[in-house]
């Protein structure tokens, strides 16, 4: 028996520590130097700089950010996860003032695994109906 950890093991581990914790001294763990992301409206920058940017800014904006994995899909070299992703908005973000709102959205991810790291992220985030709930935006029929 290998003590490779499992792609499933990897983007179960990154999106706790990373992503929940906010430990980005561990980034390099889970994530490739030359990692890529494609996000409608989110900017990952490069490589690992890039993540850590994104999750410190994250963390600055809502300092109780979390995401919960509630439905995985193992497909080998590609990770399927479907997040449920909380926060209270409590810092600026994107030159938005702190709203004191939270929020609660569905996001789809799809990561790509090589070698025992995360090499490249995509996905869709909810993020009309997470403006909606923050009051950046008015919904029709509330939000």
């Amino acid at each position: 028996m290998t003590n490779e950890m499992t792609n499933e093991k990897l983007v179960r581990t990154a999106c706790k520590v990373v992503w929940c914790d906010g430990d980005v001294c561990r980034i390099g763990e889970f994530y490739a130097e030359d990692f890529q992301a494609d996000y409608p409206m989110t900017d990952w920058g490069e490589g690992l700089e890039g993540i850590e940017k994104l999750a410190i800014e994250q963390r600055n904006a809502f300092p109780d950010y979390r995401e919960e994995i509630d439905e995985l899909i193992d497909a080998g070299d590609q990770i399927v996860v479907v997040l449920t992703i909380r926060g209270t908005h409590k810092g600026p973000l994107r030159g938005m003032a702190a709203t004191g709102k939270s929020f609660e959205i569905r996001d789809v991810t799809i990561c790509a695994c090589k070698n025992g790291k995360i090499v490249k992220q995509s996905g869709l985030s909810d993020y009309l109906t997470a403006f909606g709930q923050l009051g950046i935006i008015d919904l029709p029929g509330g939000s």
